[in-house]
Order: structure tokens, then C-alpha cells, then sequence
């Protein structure tokens, strides 16, 4: 077993040996200020048969992702409503599990096998990366296609989790998990132009 040392911490015990006072005076007040962060959790289902975001394309002077617009809109009739005027501005992390329709020539066993999660998919059901930037694409604000969305912008996401499972009722669920507000002084310390900026 090969042992990956942390070269972060390594790097914080140096730089804090070095630093002054008021340095760890402020690293001090940063971290405590962090601690004091309240997270909001919401889970929801998107009721969609998943697939991978496709390549951008060119069509004359517009460059769009095939099937984005559809899922947006779909987004914004279906899910939108029901997260009751959610709207996240502040960093988060996201978990997205992915529910691939079952293959209709799965035999008995194995279809009980996928509802257990125990079968799952790989090789050509996509990759997790593209599965995980479509549904990114729905939750995103785009005034030209009238979508609301619920998130300001993806680079909120600091981390992100992506599963891949199997069931007869396909879709995708998300969990996310976002700061509540950031102290202000928390901001004046670190210089901080946007929360965008904040990780």
C-alpha cells in the first residue's frame, strides 16, 4: 500500500513558521470564522431519462450543446417548481447519482441485481463527467433560453461527487449542500470580490 504523504499540511506547518503575528492572528480568525458557517441541504429528483452532455457544436456564428436547451427547459417546467424559489449563491458541494434505464436485455437476475445497485453500469453508458456537466447545464441561469435555474454559476462547486447506477425508472438525484451566508468580516480579512473566490 503506498502511502500519499500531505503536502498541503507540509506546506501550512512551513508557511506558519515563518509567518508574523498578526499573519496567524488572521489564519487564527479565518479559521474559527469558518467553523461558524451553518449549510443548507436540499435533495431532489430530476425525473429525466439521463444522458451524457454532448460536444459543443458551430452553426454558423453560434456555438450550443445539442439536447441542452431541451433539458433546460424540462428543468425549469418539472423540477423548478418544486425547490420553492432555491437559488444558491454561495460555494457548495454536489452529489449526483445517475440512474440509467436498465437494458431491456438484462435477464431477471441481473434487473433485480441493478435495482440492488449491485450491477452497474460501465463501458458505453457514458462517462460520469458528461452525465455530471448536463445536469450542471440545467441548473445554471440563461436569460436567452428563459432559464431561471437554481445556481448562480457551476464554479460554485468546490466538490463534486458522480454515481452511476441501473433502475427501470430512470433519473437523476442530486444532493446539495451550500454555505448559508459568509461573514462579512470573513470576506474583508481574505479580500474577497465575490464568494466565487472563496475555497
Amino acid at each position: 500500500m503506498v502511502v500519499v504523504k500531505d503536502v498541503n499540511h507540509e506546506n501550512e506547518i512551513h508557511m506558519l513558521e515563518e509567518a508574523n503575528g498578526a499573519t496567524k492572528t488572521n489564519v487564527a480568525t479565518c479559521i474559527g470564522l469558518y467553523k461558524k458557517i451553518k449549510r443548507k441541504t436540499v435533495r431532489f429528483t430530476i425525473p429525466l431519462k439521463p444522458e451524457p452532455s454532448h460536444r459543443p457544436r458551430l452553426c454558423g456564428y453560434r456555438v450550443y450543446v445539442p439536447g441542452a436547451a431541451k433539458n433546460q427547459r424540462f428543468f425549469q417546467k418539472h423540477v423548478l417548481p418544486t425547490l420553492h424559489g432555491l437559488f444558491i449563491t454561495t460555494p457548495c458541494t454536489v452529489d449526483v447519482d445517475i440512474f440509467c434505464e436498465t437494458p431491456a436485455s438484462f435477464t431477471k437476475t441481473q434487473k433485480i441485481l441493478a435495482e440492488m445497485k449491485i450491477l452497474r453500469p460501465w463501458g458505453n453508458t457514458g462517462d460520469v463527467d458528461n452525465f455530471a456537466k448536463a445536469v450542471f447545464d440545467m441548473c445554471q441561469p440563461n436569460e436567452k433560453r428563459g432559464n431561471i435555474g437554481i445556481m448562480e454559476n457551476d464554479c460554485l462547486i468546490m466538490e463534486s461527487t458522480t454515481r452511476k447506477f441501473y433502475s427501470k425508472t430512470p433519473r437523476y438525484e442530486l444532493t446539495i449542500s451550500f454555505m448559508d451566508e459568509i461573514p462579512i468580516e470573513l470576506t474583508k480579512i481574505l479580500r474577497l470580490k465575490g464568494v466565487e473566490y472563496l475555497e
